[in-house]
């Protein structure tokens, strides 16, 4: 499956999308769900709002996890189906731009929710924790 944010070109392989059971998936909520108890300070953003992931070149959007010890595809299909199956996730952690920055939020944590939330729903709407910090003028 290939699709777009802003202007970059995100591809989740065709198999990670079945293995997950996605086939056929429709969201029923704006948004997949968050533990409010967990994350108090959890809101809605649209996907649109946020800018696109900018990685090195050659580097991927979907990665291994040395950190979890996962690799990408099994991270992958773990949210996929934490969304069919309505599991409780963590939202991504986003910041306000500055000036000069042409989306209103920036993704410093989360980038498989967030280019998994917008392969189920394109039009969704992602739970985020903005953190309180801007985006630093050397970081756009």
């Amino acid at each position: 499956m290939k699709f777009t944010h802003h202007r970059l070109q995100v591809e989740l392989p065709d198999e990670w999308w079945h293995e997950a059971g996605m086939q056929g998936f429709v969201p029923t909520f704006t948004a997949y769900r968050v533990n409010q108890r967990l994350f108090q300070n959890a809101r809605e953003v649209l996907i649109k709002d946020v800018g696109p992931v900018s990685r090195n070149p050659g580097v991927g959007i979907f990665n291994d996890s040395e950190e979890e010890g996962c690799s990408a595809r099994e991270r992958v299909v773990r949210i996929l189906r934490g969304f069919r199956f309505d599991n409780a996730i963590p939202p991504v952690e986003i910041v306000e731009s500055q000036a000069g920055y042409p989306y209103r939020y920036k993704l410093v944590h989360g980038a498989h929710r967030f280019y998994c939330s917008l392969a189920a729903d394109s039009s969704a709407y992602l739970p985020s924790k903005v953190l309180t910090k801007t985006m630093r003028p050397e970081s756009l």
